[in-house]
């Protein structure tokens, strides 16, 4: 240990040594360790190990190295951290090529010993001023301001826009709320109603039996005191007033009787619907978020015919989408397989009119040929059937394990539990032909009409009881096909031997026709807001991307009479069933 001019101690410090002049490559890395050497060039104490690597460089070896002796002279000359002395030829400082770095003589012995790309830096940085880098650097850091102004001025957007959409989704949800409270008012105030009928139904009984055992008793009680005060001789009259008085307490007795069998047996009793407690229970938000909405303007901006009618009764309320968004993706269809739908104990063709993919994955199918509802596995393998009361029409989604079934000609929506077996369950009648249905908040949309007379389209709107709501009329034609949009906002309605498609929001009604689209059989979403549309007699499938209609497939694909469409957002693929074909159409998306 160095002990010159009595500068030189090593104390004890928790147990590590300390000196006055540490190796300052080995400080660096942590450890604490002597200096043994001072490199008057490169301005750094040096232990023996880092003087070895120091003096493997033929230019370091010129160095002058300061003995412990003279550490004194360093320290008069007030040495600080970093170096101040320059050399006249060379600034002390190196350019590693193979790293790129820039790197000072310390760096360059301890890191780049290897590197046989090292410079000195002055000699690398001639001309630099009239380099291309140069030249680059400036307009690429231009560019990179400007695009850092306009993803600032973007993200300063976004945050007023998100505060507006923060207030539109607040005030839905107090409107929402102050709905609710209605319906619970109306609840409230409908089971009160009901509660006083029946109480009133009870207490006037009771005040009828009261006054007749009030007038019986005051008559039994006269026809007692007369027999009781009873002093003449005229038996005569003592006769008449006991067959009288046995006569009427004959009919009293049995008054009484029949009165007595009704007390304590009337009551009110009452029991909360358990399915409201269930409900609210199972919800956990009014509604959920999502990411990607279906954006409306994009219907319209497609569209070469469009005009505006009032509706008679509201639908689902609506609500703008943003116009800045993303291009959705534009798909590209590719045949995935062919599936038979066809049971081996079936002698009729199949006739598929519907197509709905249940929340497991599996697949339904609405044979209406054969008068069932068919069951697919996630392989597209038939796995189990129902028979139907009667051909069906359309299916759709009613909950977790129930699904609704309209059958058009028996004027009736059928319920069918989807568990481990499919099962019929209950049904309610509409008020015409039915064929299209899809559920919304808690709500039955089913499309109604005779095709025979545009008059009589409708879509009735029906609760979960199967009670009807409300009837959106006023249409002018009947609705063949119908879903709602992936943000909940909008229907989306096909019309029956037609090409128009008609998009209904709160007020009005949007009917747009698309040159590619000759009667379309259906529409669905992916669930992204990309709407997909089957045309039935132009034999197309064509997709909304980009504010433009893209032909996805036809007729050379496969696509020939097209009956029903379908879409599987687990795997995406585009399902279709051709006029009796037996076979399930399957297309992959790219």
């Amino acid at each position: 240990m160095a002990t010159g001019g009595g500068l030189f101690k090593a104390l004890e410090r928790r147990r590590k040594p300390f000196y006055d002049f540490p190796c300052s490559l080995c400080e660096g890395e942590g450890k604490h360790v002597e200096a043994d050497r001072y490199c008057d060039d490169c301005f750094v104490f040096m232990c023996n190990v880092c003087i070895k690597n120091h003096n493997k460089f033929p230019l370091n070896r010129t160095h002058q190295l300061l003995d412990q002796s003279q550490f004194v002279t360093v320290t008069q000359s007030k040495l600080v951290s970093f170096p101040t002395k320059r050399c006249l030829k060379h600034p002390g400082e190196f350019y590693c090529g193979e790293h790129d770095v820039v790197c000072c003589g310390a760096c360059k012995v301890l890191y780049h010993t290897n590197c046989d790309n090292t410079k000195y830096l002055i000699d690398v940085a001639k001309g630099i001023h009239e380099s291309k880098e140069y030249q680059s650097i400036k307009q690429e850091t231009r560019a990179f301001l400007n695009d850092a102004d306009r993803v600032l001025a973007d993200r300063k957007a976004d945050i007023s826009r998100i505060e507006h959409e923060r207030q539109d989704v607040k005030r839905i949800i107090v409107d929402f709320r102050k709905k609710v409270n209605k319906y619970f008012d109306d609840l409230e105030q409908t089971t009160l109603d009901a509660l006083n009928d029946k109480a009133e139904v009870i207490i006037s009984s009771c005040k009828q039996d009261t006054k007749v055992l009030t007038i019986t008793k005051s008559t039994a009680e006269v026809m007692l005191k007369q027999l009781e005060s009873f002093k003449g001789d005229n038996e005569c009259d003592l006769f008449l007033q006991v067959k009288t008085g046995m006569k009427f307490l004959s009919n009293a007795t049995q008054d009484v009787l029949t009165i007595s069998k009704t007390v304590k047996k009337d009551a009110i009793n009452f029991r909360i619907d358990p399915n409201i407690e269930r409900y609210f229970s199972s919800v956990e938000m009014f509604g959920t978020f999502t990411d990607i909405p279906i954006n409306a303007s994009q219907l319209s901006s497609v569209a070469t015919n469009t005009h505006e009618r009032q509706s008679c009764a509201s639908t689902p309320s609506s609500q703008t989408s943003p116009d800045n968004r993303s291009p959705l993706p534009k798909y590209k269809a590719q045949l995935y397989g062919k599936f038979d739908v066809r049971e081996k104990s079936e002698s009729t063709v199949c006739d598929v009119s519907s197509i709905l993919q249940l929340p497991d994955g599996t697949i339904l199918l609405a044979d209406f040929g054969n008068k069932k509802l068919k069951r697919l596995d996630q392989s597209y393998k038939l796995l189990d059937s129902l028979r139907l009361p009667d051909e069906p029409e359309c299916i759709c989604n009613v909950g977790p394990d129930e699904v609704a079934v309209s059958l058009c000609f028996a004027e009736k929506v059928q319920f069918i539990s989807v568990k481990e077996k499919l099962s019929l369950t209950w049904s309610f009648s509409t008020g015409d032909f039915c064929r299209g249905i899809v559920y919304v908040d808690d709500k039955l949309y089913v499309c109604c009409g005779d095709t025979s007379d545009s008059g009589t389209g409708c879509i009735e709107v029906y609760n979960n009881a199967g009670q009807l709501h409300h009837s959106i009329c006023g249409i002018s034609f009947v609705p063949h096909h119908i879903t709602v949009t992936d943000d909940g906002q909008h229907l989306l309605v096909t019309s029956w031997n037609s090409d128009k498609i008609t998009m209904m929001n709160r007020t009005k009604f949007n009917t747009f026709n698309y040159k590619y689209l000759k009667e379309p059989e259906g529409i669905c979403t992916d669930g992204k807001g990309q709407l997909f549309i089957l045309g039935g007699y132009s034999n197309t499938v064509v997709q909304l991307a980009s504010k433009k209609v893209g032909v996805m497939l036809q007729k050379k694909d496969g696509i020939d009479n097209p009956l029903a469409f379908g879409y599987d957002r687990m795997q995406s693929r585009i399902l279709v069933y051709c006029y009796r074909s037996n076979q399930l159409l399957v297309f992959s998306l790219k």
